[in-house]
Formats: structure tokens, sequence, C-alpha cells
């Protein structure tokens, strides 16, 4: 059978990365059905034209669709399964994901393309759903699959539809098979980047992004997390973690990691134990995380800071202790205080996230976090204004305050319903943006700053970057040098150390010693793109053209969408202007 696993964004969320971006949980649902042999593989047509896309499922008449529901997409989702519904008739088509999760009843009853709705973790039921559909007893044994809902025909037989894509009108009766039990070892899931076979996705922006845990133990009135993972924690072991490191490093190139557990820190000792063994490896990874202020502590911070991690992410939400009872956040004040003060002591960037256009906020409210701002002085930070999502409890509470029903998010077109949207919210998103902003530039790490880090967290070459990027944005060249040369003398195999070292020398035009650095790059990590793009620029630079054209040949084999490459790999005649060419790779530093 021929499988696919799909995805699109919402219209407007086609410029925009994280709007684009193939949920995770395809990719793991993928790469278990293709290790136990079945033929698989992710569409993401958020890019494609409807036309195009159409073209596309002609071509490949799928027999399994599943599609990824969101609320913010789940009218293009319906669009899509539609249009596996034409190319196929027969197909099987499995809606899943958290708006579906959440609403699997008005989903089937309003959309007939759709015969089962996987509810929470797709991995085992898809498995299952495949496995069933491959002996051929459609009508009896997929009825008895855990975590999924179907409909009922009013004649009382149990199993899914006979007929795909029948009119709903034909079914009174929705069939909720019990939970699905969570899966409990995460190690036993293999990595989607093990056996990734995809349209549509960048593998090089697609696998800086990985989970590590699943559940999430809060209540927060506004978040579905843990109504779709669950409540009780469950986390993939630091031996694991690392492996996935390793295997992004060595066959994708993945040298940054942006880690999207909902709380990242709050197993102390896995985190630590993943810091030791990145730090004993000499892996100079680097990698961002996100995490709740009452989940963190100097010592987890410091490691982390060693090991390499960048910034780290908290949900702040607001500066009013009122508001954050009325969100049901479970933290205080003095948590964030605290948190936001050790995130600084050990040099690691502090971001936020905040809600505002909460029900109830006032004027007064508002000033109690522009204060909160301005004490913990955060890098950045993301002002979202309050939204009502279904599977959460602020939904429920709108359903029977507001009179929002389950039919809103068929009749409306946005991609969420706004909880207020006056010109106070407005304004105070404003406000609290240009806050941050401001902040953020005030709030820079400086020479004083790296002393009192260094003497919390000791030499790690995640603080000698960040001071050395410094030196480097004021134009003290000797100084920012000194600081990589200190990283590779502990570690001669450091990747950006000498992707540091070779801007500069670019910078001063000294080509060959840049192309020297360069060299050093691809062999440490040779599936990374970016060092094969630079090291052809110096490489130009020198007015080697023959290798330089073999460099950026391998880069775009690595990464076909790399602009320069492909400019370069075509007419490598014309030497580049010498600017900064290492720019992308230092500024996530």
């Amino acid at each position: 059978m021929k499988i696919l696993l799909a995805y699109t964004c919402h219209d407007l969320g086609k410029m925009e990365f994280y709007s684009r971006f193939t949920p995770l949980g395809l990719g793991y649902i993928n790469a278990l059905l293709r290790r136990e042999g079945h033929d698989s593989r992710i569409l993401n047509c958020s890019a494609w034209s409807w036309k195009r896309t159409a073209r596309f499922l002609r071509q490949e008449r799928p027999d399994v669709f599943g599609v990824s529901v969101f609320t913010f997409n789940r009218h293009e989702a319906m669009r899509l399964a539609s249009l596996a519904r034409e190319a196929n008739p027969s197909c099987f088509i499995a809606a899943g994901g958290p708006h579906a999760t959440h609403l699997p009843h008005p989903l089937l009853s309003r959309y007939p393309q759709i015969d089962v709705v996987v509810r929470g973790e797709g991995e085992e039921t898809m498995l299952d759903l495949v496995r069933a559909l491959g002996r051929g007893d459609r009508l009896r044994s997929v009825a008895g699959i855990p975590g999924i809902t179907f409909r009922k025909p009013a004649s009382g037989d149990t199993s899914p539809s006979a007929d795909p894509g029948a009119a709903s009108d034909q079914w009174t009766v929705f069939v909720d098979t019990p939970d699905r039990p969570v899966i409990m070892d995460l190690d036993r899931l293999p990595h989607p980047s093990a056996d990734p076979a995809a349209v549509g996705v960048d593998p090089v922006t697609q696998f800086e992004f990985v989970i590590t845990s699943r559940g999430c133990p809060a209540s927060c009135t506004f978040c579905s997390s843990p109504d779709f993972w669950g409540r009780a924690l469950r986390f993939r072991s630091a031996g694991n973690m690392i492996e996935e490191v390793r295997l992004l490093r060595e066959r994708h190139g993945v040298v940054y990691l942006s880690v999207r557990d909902d709380t990242f820190t709050v197993n102390k000792k896995r985190v630590i134990d993943f810091c030791r063994m990145l730090i004993d490896r000499k892996i100079d990874l680097l990698w961002d995380c996100q995490s709740r202020v009452n989940a963190v502590d100097e010592e987890r911070l410091a490691w982390m800071r060693r090991a390499g991690c960048t910034h780290i992410q908290y949900g702040v939400e607001s500066g009013s202790p009122r508001m954050l009872q009325r969100l049901n956040k479970g933290i205080t004040i003095d948590q964030i205080r605290a948190a936001a003060a050790a995130t600084r002591r050990v040099g690691l960037g502090l971001s936020i996230y905040l809600i505002t256009g909460i029900d109830s906020e006032t004027d007064e409210d508002l000033a109690a976090t522009l204060g909160l701002i301005e004490e913990i002085r955060p890098h950045d930070g993301l002002v979202s204004p309050m939204t009502v999502y279904p599977g959460t409890a602020l939904y429920e509470e709108a359903k029977s305050r507001l009179g929002l029903a389950d039919d809103y998010w068929v009749r409306d077109r946005r991609e969420a319903y706004y909880v207020r949207e006056d010109p106070w919210t407005r304004r105070s998103i404003r406000t609290l943006s240009a806050a941050l902003r401001r902040t953020g530039r005030l709030s820079a790490y400086g020479p004083e700053d790296f002393e009192r880090q260094r003497a919390v967290v000791g030499d790690c070459h995640a603080l000698r970057l960040s001071a050395g990027e410094y030196w480097q944005r004021r134009g003290l060249l000797a100084r920012a040098r000194g600081e990589y040369l200190a990283i590779l003398r502990d570690n001669p195999r450091s990747l950006w150390a000498r992707l540091r070292l070779g801007a500069l020398a670019t910078r001063r035009r000294r080509f060959a010693e840049a192309a020297d650095h360069y060299r050093a790059a691809v062999e440490v990590v040779p599936a990374f793109p970016l060092a094969h793009t630079l090291l052809g620029t110096a490489l130009l630079g020198m007015r080697r053209r023959e290798e330089a054209a073999a460099s950026f040949g391998r880069a775009r084999s690595l990464d076909p969408q790399d602009p320069v490459a492909r400019s370069r790999a075509r007419r490598p005649a014309r030497p580049v202007r010498p600017a900064d060419p290492a720019r992308s790779a230092a500024s996530i530093a």
C-alpha cells in the first residue's frame, strides 16, 4: 500500500516559517511505518498551489492518506483530504493532530472525506490501521483499534464506512474506541531523521527541531497540550538524545538544535546527563530550548550553558499576579524573577512569551507586565493575543459563558478565536512589543557580564563564542580571534571556532587562511552544507575556480535550496565579494 502523511499550512501562513514547518508528529509516524516495512512518505505542500497539489495526488493515488489537522489549518487540511479522495475514491483517509483529537465528532459530522480520526499520539494507532487495511479486513478489525473515532451506521453496525467518503447524513452515531495507552518508553520510537522519505520537506531546516519528552503536568487554561499528550511526563533518555544528535550531525549536517519540549528542564538529572555527554564527547553543538520558570535552577542552567545552549524561552505570560492566576499558570512573580536572574548569571539568552488581551486585563495589569520586562531584562520575546483553542479549559469556558459552539470552526475562516479584538488589545500588543525591543537592545551581554558568567560556568565554547561575537561586532577582530583560538586549544575539532575564524580571515581578505579553517570544518561535519559553501567562497577569493565549483556542487547536493551554491555551481568564474560569508552561521550563536 502507498501511504502519504500530509500537511499544509493555512493560506496566510505560506510566507511564515513556523506555519510551513512539517509537524514533528508526522515524522515519528512515518519513521515507525517505514521501520516496519511500509511504503510511507511525508508530504508537505504548504509552498504549493492547490492545482499543483491536486496534480501530485492524482499521480500518486495513495491508498492511505493521513492528514495533520491543527486549528489554524483546519480548512486547508480538509481541502487537502478532499483532493486525496478525488485522486483515489477508495483511499482510506485518517485525520490526526490537536484539532481532530479535540473535536472528532464535529469533524466527522461535517467532512465526509474523513474515514477515521486518530486521537492523541498517532504512531502505534496508524501502524495498527495500516496493518488492518493491509490484511483486507477493513470493515471489522479497524473497529477494534484503540484511539480512533469513526461513524457508526444507523443500522447499528460498528464498523467504519464501507463506502469511503459517503455523505455524513448517512451516519447518525459516532464510535469512540477506548483511548490508547500512551507510549511510556519513548526510546522505542525511531528518530524522524533515521529514514526520512519526504516530498516538499527541507531537511536542512526541518531536522533542527526535536522533541525529547511528552506530557505536561501544568493546567494553563489556554493550552491544549496536556489534553493531547497527557499530564504524566515521559522522557527520552539522555543516551537516546545523544544518538539523535549524532545522527543529525553525521547524516544531515545539523549543527544547531531547537528543543521544542513544553518543559525540557523539568527532569534535572536527564538534563545534566545530556549536557555531560555533549561535553565529554566534545560535541560543540549549539542549541536552545523552552521551559517553565519553576523548572530551572542555576545548576542545571550552568550545565546547559557549558554544553552549548544559547538561550531559553519561558512562558511568562504576564507580570500581573492577577492575570497569572486567571491563566492558571501555577507560577509566581518571584519565580519569574529568580529564573531570569539565574539565566543571566550563566550567560544564556533570556527569551519570554507574553499573552495580552485577556478578558479582564486592565491598564494596571499591562503596567505590571511592563515593569517586569524592565526588571528581568529579557533579550527578546513574543507577544500573542489571548486565543481560544479546542481542548483547553478556556474553550469550555467560552462555550458556556460566551456561547462559542463547535460549528464555529467550520463557519469561521480565521486561524483561531480571539478573546478580545478591541483597540485596547491592539495597543497592548504594540506597547509590549516595543518594550521588548527596547529592553533587548539594552540588555545585551558585555565584557563585565562575560567575566561574571565565566566565574559561574567556567571556560566553555558557547561563552567564548558569545564573547568573540561581541568583539567582532565592535570591530575588535584580534580580541574576537583570541576567543575563537582558545576554543580550538581545548577542542581542535570545534566546528564553530573554525567557522568564526574563517569568517574573520575572509573579512581581512586572507582567503588561504579562511580556506584552511573551512576545510577543517568540512572534515568535522562533512554533511554540513554551509561549510562547503563557505569553502567555495574562500577558494574563489584565491581564484581556484575548479575547486570552488566542486565545493559549491557538494553544498548544492546537500542543500538544493542554498542560493549561493545554486548560483555559483552554475557560474563559478566570477569571484564573490568577500564580506562576511559566515554571518548566517555566526549569528545563531
